[in-house]
């Protein structure tokens, strides 16, 4: 009983380990001997010790994908290996041959979900399902370890993907992740999509250039026009990613779809929302402006013009980032929950 007990223990232990795991560290490398042991280690906590891989089977299955990929200057960039200098008999266990194996993200971004896959249909011999399904189902999720320490892999590298391409999304001028969505969605090369994509951001800059200048220039109702259009743009392009026809959206009905299934940015949206009314006033109030007593009502107009355009402007701004940031995500990277739940 009292073995039991320590068992339990250590396997808790084990589990918040995996739940705090370092899949990829801050420079975007795997440590390989480091992930293979304790994925076997996994295995041996949930009782497949008849089945459980080796960690030099996982480590090699790995490299062999990459090989089958790279070529030489390719692998020495994905693949590299940092002599310790402080290495001991007690961290033998990890790194038997006295370095550490280093596996580039980029490397990772094409054999992840290969690796992963085959550790289960070739490494244990899983049958292969007959229908697609997502690359570690044949992880059962009675397997608390395994499924824990993969699912937790498939999050953290995700999430180091997407935090990359969202430090250099601005400066870029679109995300990684909408040109490869956008490839996807009409069946083009990622880097055709990335040069629509580019070609878009530059047309985006521009556009707000020319705002600033008309602005400047005092033709207030010409820079609210362009603030519309280039928000509308926004608006159109994050529907169309979601699968809604967007085509022909009046400008009142591309904001509401795009509040509806954005919660989590209705604040500008809301102030857009507002700001649309402003502007209705201002482009309708042109002509009202030249009833009245004309020297009067044309300086008013003209005051809340300028106001509506300068908001107009901000706004603009804002929606473009708002637009950049939601597209690293539209590519979902997580499944659904039912597939996560562990027993």
């Amino acid at each position: 009983m009292r073995m039991s007990k320590e068992m339990l223990k250590e396997q808790q232990r084990f589990l918040e380990f995996i739940k705090s795991y370092e899949y990829v560290n801050e420079d975007g490398r795997l440590d390989l001997e480091a992930f293979c042991l304790n994925l076997s280690m996994c295995f041996y906590f949930d009782g497949v010790h008849d089945r459980t891989p080796q960690p030099q089977e996982i480590f090699d299955l790995l490299i062999d994908i990459l090989e089958t990929k790279a070529n030489e200057e390719e692998m020495s960039l994905w693949v590299q290996k940092q002599n310790l200098i402080d290495w001991s008999s007690e961290v033998a266990h990890v790194y038997p041959n006295g370095y550490r194996t280093y596996i580039h993200a980029a490397g990772l971004i094409y054999a992840q979900s290969i690796w992963i896959y085959n550790i289960g249909h070739s490494l244990l011999e899983i049958p292969e399902p007959d229908s697609p399904q997502k690359y570690f189902s044949w992880v059962p999720h009675t397997w608390v370890f395994v499924y824990a320490f993969i699912n937790g892999f498939h999050i953290k590298f995700y999430e180091f993907l997407k935090g990359i391409d969202k430090s250099d999304v601005s400066k870029r001028g679109y995300s990684l992740f909408e040109a490869l969505h956008k490839s996807k969605s009409i069946n083009c090369s990622f880097e055709d999509a990335s040069q629509e994509l580019k070609d878009r951001g530059v047309a985006h800059r521009e556009t707000i250039k020319r705002i600033e200048r008309t602005i400047e220039a005092g033709f207030n109702l010409e820079a609210i026009t362009l603030q519309e259009c280039l928000i509308s743009n926004c608006l159109f392009n994050y529907l169309e990613s979601l699968g809604v026809k967007a085509k022909g959206f009046s400008f009142q009905k591309l904001l509401s779809n795009s509040i509806e299934r954005c919660s989590n940015h209705v604040g500008l949206l809301g102030e857009i929302d507002s700001w649309r009314i402003k502007r209705n006033n201002a482009i309708h109030g042109f002509v009202g402006s030249t009833l009245g007593s004309f020297s009067e009502s044309q300086a008013k107009f003209d005051l809340f013009a300028r106001e509506t355009a300068l908001e107009g402007g901000v706004l603009s701004k804002r929606t473009c980032d708002w637009y950049l940031e939601m597209s690293i995500d539209f590519i979902p990277t997580e499944f659904p929950e039912s597939d996560k739940k562990l027993n």
